[in-house]
């Protein structure tokens, strides 16, 4: 058992939930902060889904008490209002009462983003310029011309003040001053490519690689080469070693240089490929206004006050008084640690480990369970560890071969691996340095009541006292003291 469960975890227990919801609370907006601007929760005609109280749909059609802006009713947030859309207030343009702005008949003439022309919209200007190659007669989504790079941060400098700069930043091993040599000397020279380079670096013993890895990339990113050529397959990484520093990385790396320059003729950086991505198919290309597919509806977000475990309601506005989650584990009062409580240890809610009943110790157990005498010299009145006879070997048990006579460090016989315990993923059969699972941070949980209930109170020796030396469960504390009469 976790937590008071269990004697031996006394003051276990995992790290406090943060309040998410510290400092929130629905911002008051005007019954139009953003009407008339391609509907009252688009932009330009593309909905993001905002809604009343700051993009959270459960204040309104999820069930909250919220009232839309529109109809003033509660259930439901404005851009689901089912009723007729209310005028209410004065148009943005004329500042006249009675019709919106998009009907203004005092608006000037729209006029045409690219061109500036009133006599049509910029998707169907003829002089539109496409933003990858900065041609005009098509835009991005149609162009397969390579993308006109832009230069215009980099200083003109020659190909030997640029080479002089790559020189001296692989000298210091900075890559970020690398990376801007690189752009450099591409500026001046155009044609060089990212093989040329490498190759080069090669030749004079220069302390930078490039080496060409074969990643995944988010569907708005691909790779371009320095000649502006998209859709290259593998991304070019600077590194200042050429071994992998990483064991995560050695299953991208090449085998070896020849392979790396294979590569890099099919490589380059990644970067925006420039086309949109739809907010309701998530496919690149088009925007969800104009998405060919069937409007996907979103499921709305489920509250779950974090106080008590409730939905419909935050932690705000939970009837249930706030937990102290960073208390004391044994006292429940706040302002000290378990390891600093002045408290008698509690028996509320343990559980004792010779009849399995919760409310007291093992040592208080009312049922007995075997002599409280020194397991070292066998008289009463003290326990093993305040024996001042020398330890007798003879009833000392092994934890590996259940053999007398000797302790587990000493034991002659292979270990017995199905008795040790893993300390990072708490399973028998295999240390910690075997453990196939991946490693747990040792500041995972509640770092201040950690040492109670993680470990040493209770671990293989009773509850802090009365019963230590009473046999414990296997553990993979191997050089730990032995279950049967060893405690020491």
């Amino acid at each position: 058992m976790s937590g008071f469960g269990n004697e031996n975890d006394w003051g276990g227990g995992g790290a406090a939930t943060a309040d998410p919801d510290w400092g929130t609370g629905p911002a008051t907006n005007g019954p139009e902060w953003n009407d008339s601007f391609g509907g009252g929760n688009s932009f330009g005609g593309e909905n993001f889904n905002i809604t009343s109280n700051g993009g959270n749909e459960d204040a309104g059609n999820a069930g909250g008490d919220r009232a839309c802006f529109n109809c003033g009713e509660t259930g439901h947030v404005k851009s689901d209002c089912p009723k007729p859309r209310v005028l209410s207030g004065a148009c943005r343009r004329c500042n006249q009462e009675g019709h919106w702005s998009k009907d203004c008949p005092n608006a000037p003439p729209m006029q045409c983003r690219e061109c500036e022309s009133t006599e049509h919209l910029a998707k169907d200007c003829p002089n539109r310029v496409c933003k990858n190659c900065g041609e005009t007669g098509h835009t991005v989504s149609k162009c397969e011309r390579p993308r006109k790079i832009d230069h215009s941060d980099i200083p003109d400098m020659s190909t030997e003040e640029a080479w002089a700069l790559i020189e001296k930043a692989a000298k210091e091993r900075d890559i970020d001053d690398a990376k801007f040599a690189i752009k450099a000397y591409s500026k001046s020279s155009p044609e060089t490519t990212y093989c040329e380079l490498e190759s080069a670096f090669r030749a004079q013993d220069i302390p930078l690689w490039l080496i060409a890895i074969e990643k995944p990339l988010t569907a708005t990113l691909t790779n371009m080469d320095l000649q502006g050529h998209l859709g290259k397959k593998y991304t070019v990484t600077y590194r200042l070693q050429w071994n992998p520093p990483r064991p995560r990385e050695r299953a991208l790396w090449p085998k070896d240089e020849e392979e790396n320059l294979g590569r890099l003729k099919d490589a380059g950086e990644a970067v925006p490929c420039g086309l949109p991505k739809c907010l309701n198919c998530d496919e690149v290309g088009h925007v969800s206004k104009s998405c060919p597919k069937e409007k996907v509806e979103k499921t709305p977000v489920e509250i779950l006050c974090y106080n008590c475990g409730e939905k419909d309601h935050r932690v705000r506005d939970c009837p249930i008084p706030r937990v102290d989650k960073f208390a004391c584990k044994n006292c429940g009062k706040s302002g000290h640690k378990i390891a600093e409580c002045p408290e008698p240890r509690s028996a509320d809610n343990v559980e004792c480990r010779k009849c399995g009943e919760v409310g007291h110790f093992s040592r208080d157990c009312p049922k007995g369970g075997g002599s409280r005498g020194c397991r070292n010299c066998g008289q009463e009145g003290h326990m093993a560890k305040d024996c001042t006879e020398p330890r007798n070997m003879a009833a000392v048990q092994c934890r590996n071969c259940d053999e007398f006579g000797h302790m587990s460090k000493e034991c002659p016989k292979p270990r017995d691996y199905s008795r040790v315990k893993c300390t990072n993923c708490q399973q028998m059969g295999h240390t910690k340095v075997r453990c196939p699972n991946p490693l747990v941070s040792e500041d995972a949980g509640d770092a201040g009541n950690a040492g109670f209930g993680a470990g040493d109170f209770g671990n293989g020796a009773g509850d802090g006292g009365g019963d230590w030396e009473t046999t414990p469960a296997a553990t993979g504390d191997w050089d730990s003291a032995p279950a049967a009469g060893t405690s020491w």
